[in-house]
């Protein structure tokens, strides 16, 4: 996987106290435990470690790291221009 992913599975380890042996691609929030209030301090921790606002819409409890990695990569792809939110 690539550096998003690597930013969101740190994220989950180093804050939220999730074992890596937990974390794959497909992994929801709801796989984590992490609950709307969770979930909100998870895309803050996001923000702070990227720079990019994630939305509500962005991080549900459906939402799989991949996905969550892909924005993250997307951003940082050359010549990427990040969406006002």
């Amino acid at each position: 996987m690539g550096t998003g992913y690597s930013i969101v599975a740190n994220v989950l380890i180093d804050q939220f106290g999730c074992a890596e042996a937990e974390l794959t691609p497909e992994t929801t929030m709801e796989d984590v435990d992490l609950d709307s209030l969770a979930q909100v301090e998870f895309a803050v921790a996001l923000e702070m470690q990227t720079g990019l606002r994630f939305s509500d819409d962005q991080v549900t409890l459906d939402t799989t790291l991949s996905q969550i990695a892909a924005t993250i990569d997307a951003s940082c792809a050359p010549g990427a221009e990040v969406a006002a939110p």
